[in-house]
């Protein structure tokens, strides 16, 4: 006999979300990540299992153009997620970095396309990060 369990959710906006997430960075080329077919799966199974938020950014896998995260769109899976993302950031000498540019912004535009979405439920600005000497 098994116990359902369900996902705790918390508000963000005016929408609630699942409190735990899934990152895709892993599932990006280039980030030691998955096959295309496994970060599809790995999705498809968040979701179907209750996690609503699903983390990406245009910038994970140097901006290599990745299928997993538009799978967020197959079978009507969209209305059941919420999506965060990074805005403005772009990658130079192999580390991302900001860019608020009208070129970077207009690439953040089409990885937006290829999500299969026409909303970004929370868009994320990375400030630098500090460290304590």
């Amino acid at each position: 006999m098994t116990k359902e369990t369900r996902m705790e959710t918390t508000p963000i906006a005016e929408t609630n979300c699942s409190r735990i997430g899934l990152g895709t960075w892993r599932s990006a080329a280039g980030c030691g990540g998955t096959d295309e077919a496994e970060s599809v799966r790995t999705i498809h199974a968040a979701l179907d299992r209750g996690i609503t938020l699903i983390d990406t950014a245009p910038v994970y896998g140097s901006g290599g153009r990745r299928k997993s995260s538009a799978s967020i769109a197959d079978g009507g899976r969209r209305s059941h997620a919420f999506v965060a993302t990074k805005a403005a950031l772009d990658w130079k000498d192999e580390k991302p970095f900001r860019n608020a540019s009208r070129t970077r912004i207009s690439r953040d535009r089409r990885f937006i396309a290829r999500l299969r979405t026409d909303v970004i439920d929370l868009y994320q600005s990375i400030g630098q990060i500090r460290t304590a000497h």
